[in-house]
């Protein structure tokens, strides 16, 4: 059976890298979803910003998972590149907000039709404005729970780690109360 690919945008890989190990390239669930990031997502971590806050991602076993990525052939790099284009002029032109890294990660969602997760709603206002999907952090993490990939008490014990470090996703009680209801 072919993997079921999702894309992974930075906020979501940061949010569960180090709780869900290893987060990427490992097959899971019967339609065996895959995890994965794009080669920017590398780019935007070594920024030291995010290298102050999140010193743990040069850590080997990060980096080394973080070495996968989506096979794409030439024609469709070719799109991709195009449509990368198109949706970033959309950007620049009506929607400010989302980085070039977040277009990336929608281009290739549409060019390969796959989900890309993220809790920036900037970026999920621009994959709606395309018809890319999108899913917030928390609806991956019910497919995992699902598919026996997780459990409730690392997704409760997230959840807390997000709220010591006042980093909760956006729509965080709307969507915990749909897709966990009272766990």
């Amino acid at each position: 059976m072919p993997q079921s690919k999702i894309l992974v945008d930075t906020n979501a890989y940061l949010r569960l890298a180090k709780t869900v190990r290893p987060l990427l390239f490992v097959p899971f669930g019967d339609n065996e979803y895959c995890l994965y990031i794009l080669p920017e997502l590398n780019e935007e971590l070594a920024g030291r910003k995010l290298q102050s806050k999140f010193p743990w991602v040069d850590d080997e076993e990060f980096a080394e998972n973080r070495k996968h990525f989506p096979q794409i052939g030439k024609k469709q790099k070719k799109s991709i590149q195009q449509t990368f284009e198109y949706v970033w002029d959309h950007v620049q032109t009506e929607l400010p907000g989302p980085s070039k890294v977040d277009t990336w990660y929608v281009a290739y969602a549409l060019e390969l039709g796959v989900p890309v997760v993220t809790d920036d709603q900037d970026m999920t206002d621009l994959a709606k404005a395309f018809d890319a999907q999108v899913m917030p952090t928390l609806e991956l993490l019910k497919i995992m729970l699902d598919c026996g990939h997780t459990d409730m008490k690392t997704i409760n014990g997230l959840v807390e780690y997000w709220k010591y470090f006042a980093d909760m996703p956006a729509n965080f009680k709307p969507d915990y109360q749909r897709l966990f209801g009272d766990q």
